[in-house]
């Protein structure tokens, strides 16, 4: 079995398919994305004013906003925006790669990130899937 866009829609490229069966990268990314930054941030917060550090408390929540809510908000940033470019809307190019890993660091680059990807947004609301 063979995973590549080719294969798949027998297309030749990201975003030439308009049928939604064929999308791989679909989903509610930019409500992940603002859940997961979100949550880092108040645990940041938490964390930070809160807690000391090498206490139990202290460290479940420094690996909860590090090593699962960071890569959470970084997949989300990386699939939203190959979702958009799959469906032809909008590239970021090699920026979805910048966003990702600041987002390793500092999830709420989402800002930053929903920002831009509204910069970049088409006029036709028709290719983001919305009624008009």
């Amino acid at each position: 079995m063979s995973t590549s866009p080719e294969s798949l829609s027998g297309a030749s490229g990201p975003g030439t398919d308009g049928d939604p069966e064929d999308r791989r990268f679909d989903g509610p990314w930019l409500l992940v994305l603002a859940v997961a930054a979100g949550g880092w941030t108040v645990l940041y917060a938490i964390d930070w004013a809160l807690l000391a550090a090498g206490t139990p408390a202290g460290a479940a929540v420094a690996f909860a906003h590090g090593y699962l809510l960071a890569p959470l908000a970084t997949a989300a940033v990386l699939l939203d925006a190959l979702s958009l470019d799959e469906r032809g809307v909008a590239d970021f190019g090699l920026f979805k790669w910048v966003y990702a890993l600041v987002a390793l660091a500092a999830p709420p680059v989402g800002v930053v990130y929903y920002a831009h990807r509204e910069w970049l947004k088409p006029a036709d609301a028709a290719l983001l899937g919305e009624s008009p």
